[in-house]
């Protein structure tokens, strides 16, 4: 943008060229440079969880003592030998390796759809949730810990969703009066 290039901004470089106009490169600079600081404040939590949120697509190269685990209600102790006791079995281990290869080959197909505008073939790529939650789905009930942790985690985003939608609803069915008392005869 600082250059006045445009070289991202097609719609601003196409209105230049079609009306001449001088474009300030400067306030569009400082727009983008706040709307990346905003960005990075409220995003500033996921890198400070980063250990927590790649937990659940390779728990296998976690360290335990970087995972914020108290908003789950799980045991540090019995976490850290669950886990010790899945990346020793192969069997469990190798869900995992698997699960890293499937989503690494869905990146690929979603960037060579996207790359040959095939926007309706995105829709027939498996979802990636539905891998991650097949495998951690596949594991034996004697990794609890391990699976709350992961449930935990993956739930954050949908409960909120849900969450902030039903509080929508109730804004928008609640009225003046509803908190008062009424009497009928």
């Amino acid at each position: 943008m600082e250059s006045g290039k445009l070289l991202h901004f097609k719609n601003l470089k196409q209105y230049r060229e079609e009306t001449n106009s001088t474009i300030d490169t400067n306030y569009f600079s400082i727009a983008l440079k706040n709307m990346k600081d905003g960005f990075a404040e409220r995003f500033v939590r996921f890198k400070t969880n980063k250990s927590t949120l790649t937990f659940i697509v390779n728990p296998l190269n976690t360290n335990t003592n970087e995972i914020n685990i108290e908003p789950f209600g799980i045991d540090a102790g019995s976490l850290q030998m669950q886990l010790l006791d899945l990346k020793t079995k192969d069997l469990w281990s190798g869900k995992f390796t698997e699960l890293k290869i499937k989503l690494e080959e869905l990146e690929v197909q979603k960037c060579m759809h996207i790359a040959q505008h095939k926007w309706t073939a995105l829709k027939e790529i498996p979802r990636v949730e539905t891998l991650i939650f097949g495998a951690w789905n596949r594991l034996p009930e004697c990794y609890s810990e391990v699976k709350k942790l992961a449930y935990g985690v993956l739930t954050i985003f949908g409960s909120t969703y849900s969450c902030e939608q039903a509080f929508s609803c109730m804004n928008i069915i609640k009225s003046k009066v509803r908190s008062q008392l009424q009497v009928k005869i």
